[in-house]
């Protein structure tokens, strides 16, 4: 089988979840005899923007075209435009794919969906996270609070800064009401339920970016989920596509588990690994750690520091100064294994929905407990008091106690450990794909 693969970027500049989960996708499939092909975007300010180049990985055709995002005048551009058009249809052109498969498209474009359609080729696209909702991807507002959801554009307003004209009594109601009316009665509601005259220029953006999915959607033959939570959340907006939209929990690849048993050690240690960021939590780990017996834990925190998370990693270790919180700075994820097995529990405090969680399999493939945030699909990974613990999201308190009570519970991380789940591999994820593969394109005959 033929198979492209469309991802907004690969590694090793990009490697980032949904990036890293793509070539080790692509790798699988192609150890099963099927021929893939990538598309992806890469920033690269030392070539020309929308230009394109080609390469090979690990016998992989790789062709990526440059979006240094420079160039990018509004945030439509970032999921619809035509700047790849041309080189994605003489890509189509060359590698006569049976099926392709989209990762993710920021950066791209959404268009590369309806151009594949088009032209008649079997086409899924897998929903990693939150973008087809949320202009800023993590349904987190400007202030770290949670979002429930676009409310078809209307709850997008605030975060695109734009503000309503001029209103009828019927719009200041749905703006003050928007917060306690059913879905169904803000979906039906005319024009989505505010007149475009009423909004400036800006304004008709959100509710284009709606309908703009909704047709992007409508293209696509499968959409796979990663989670119960993700498809539910989904078809909140987009009910309709209930017939075509599947969970599909994603694999991981091999990570060696420790050859030993862990040294008993004076201190529980505890860790995080991942990219630093906000939406990660670290400063409510942080904080937490802070407040248990000193001489009795110790915490690890793995991860590097870079242009656009400086600030945030600066002021993580201006916090860190006489406690036992050692930053270890960036890791190799094959080499994960070596870098753990001096830990006992793994700590993910995001504050974000996540909508799988790479990390809390990468800890149980390790034989690593997991305390976590109980936030969207988190609950699907851990099952509390099993193989770790859930906290209320953003409660630093909430976990502190959690974190105690693996000092004042002996043999608690051990057992945990010793319930922890098996992990899909990606091997296995790729035969599944497979078989989806060949029905997609079956259906299409």
């Amino acid at each position: 089988m033929k198979i492209l693969q469309v991802s907004h970027g690969l590694p090793p500049k990009e490697c980032a979840g949904v990036e890293l989960y793509t070539l080790h996708l692509s790798r699988a499939l192609a150890h099963l005899n099927h021929e893939v092909s990538i598309l992806c975007r890469e920033g690269d300010p030392e070539r020309e923007d929308f230009s394109s180049f080609e390469e090979e990985i690990d016998g992989l055709r790789v062709t990526r075209v440059v979006n240094n995002l420079t160039k990018i005048s509004d945030v439509r551009a970032l999921y619809e435009n035509h700047f790849f058009d041309e080189t994605f249809l003489e890509m189509l052109k060359r590698e006569k794919p049976d099926v392709i498969h989209f990762q993710h498209f920021y950066g791209l474009s959404a268009q590369l969906i309806r151009i594949a359609k088009g032209e008649g080729y079997p086409v899924l696209f897998t929903l990693h996270d939150f973008y087809v909702l949320c202009h800023r991807i993590h349904l987190l507002k400007e202030n770290n609070q949670l979002c429930s959801g676009p409310l078809y554009g209307l709850e997008c307003l605030s975060c695109l800064d734009i503000r309503p004209g001029p209103q009828d009594m019927r719009t200041r109601f749905f703006l003050k009401a928007k917060d306690l009316l059913p879905n169904s009665v803000i979906r039906r509601a005319e024009r989505f339920f505010i007149p475009s005259r009423y909004l400036n220029d800006g304004g008709n953006e959100v509710f284009h970016r709606y309908r703009y999915m909704y047709e992007i959607f409508e293209a696509c033959d499968l959409l796979l989920t990663p989670s119960r939570f993700v498809r539910s959340l989904f078809l909140k907006y987009y009910p309709s596509m209930k017939s075509k939209m599947e969970t599909l929990p994603l694999g991981i690849p091999p990570l060696r588990g420790q050859d030993e048993p862990r040294r008993p050690d004076e201190k529980m240690r505890f860790c995080y690994f991942g990219n630093i960021l906000p939406i990660k939590g670290l400063h409510i780990l942080i904080d937490a750690f802070k407040k248990l017996p000193h001489e009795r834990v110790a915490l690890t925190i793995y991860g590097g520091r870079n242009s656009w998370n400086g600030l945030y990693y600066d002021s993580l270790k201006q916090q860190s100064p006489g406690f036992s919180i050692d930053f270890r700075g960036p890791f190799e994820r094959d080499n994960l294994p070596e870098a753990l097995k001096d830990q006992d529990v793994v700590v993910l405090p995001s504050i974000c929905h996540e909508s799988f969680s790479f990390v809390i399999r990468e800890a149980h493939s390790m034989g690593l407990p997991v305390i976590a945030s109980n936030n969207g699909a988190i609950g699907e990974a851990v099952r509390d008091g099993v193989d770790g613990l859930l906290f209320e999201p953003g409660n630093s308190e909430a976990l502190r106690r959690s974190m105690l009570k693996f000092l004042e519970t002996p043999g608690l991380a051990w057992k945990m450990a010793s319930n922890v789940p098996n992990v899909k591999s990606m091997a296995e994820h790729a035969a599944e794909l497979s078989e989806i593969y060949c029905r997609v394109i079956g259906k299409q005959r």
